[in-house]
């Protein structure tokens, strides 16, 4: 855009200067040579016409060619914009390509602590209700033979019970 504005003053200088050159030109040949009949002055004005002439077509042929250099450097900047924009509209296709494998890095993480989570909590019941199991066992059978017992007489007997249930067919292998 500097560079636009630039070359239209220098485009402004030049046609400015011409048009001095112009004058000096008029100036001095007035000076030079004083009109003493009506046909030099006849011969002035058609000069002085014939110049503001030639004037007006260098201001004419200038403005063309500020015209059209000031086309071209507004099309080299719709250019540059339209190249910028494509170059930002594939950083933000990058951008959010890396953000959604972010998103799913994040998510499948996420998903596999619960998961960890889930078989600890799993677990942590298990053991609970195996120990409240036993402590039931252990309770009841207080409550039937009238006494504790410990651990190895119990597995005695439901081994025992377990057999007994077999050759009785109440576990459908007798």
């Amino acid at each position: 855009m500097a560079t636009l504005l630039s070359l239209i003053l220098a485009l402004n200088i030049i046609l400015a200067f011409l048009v001095l050159i112009a004058i000096l030109k008029i100036a001095k040949i007035s000076l030079a040579k004083k009109p003493e009949s009506a046909k030099n002055t006849r011969l002035t004005k058609r000069f002085e016409k014939s110049l503001e002439s030639e004037i007006e077509k260098l201001i004419a042929a200038s403005g063309r060619r500020i015209e059209t250099k000031i086309l071209e450097y507004f099309q080299i900047l719709l250019d540059d914009a339209a190249k910028k924009g494509a170059e930002l509209s594939d950083f933000i296709e990058k951008q959010h390509g890396a953000i959604v494998k972010e998103t799913q890095f994040l998510a499948a993480r996420d998903v596999a602590k619960l998961q960890q989570d889930l078989e600890k909590y799993r677990a942590n019941k298990f053991v609970q209700i195996d120990q409240q199991v036993n402590k039931m066992v252990s309770d009841i059978a207080k409550q039937v033979l009238g006494k504790a017992i410990d651990v190895s007489t119990h597995e005695d007997l439901v081994k025992t019970a377990l057999e007994r249930a077999k050759k009785e067919g109440f576990l459908g292998h007798g």
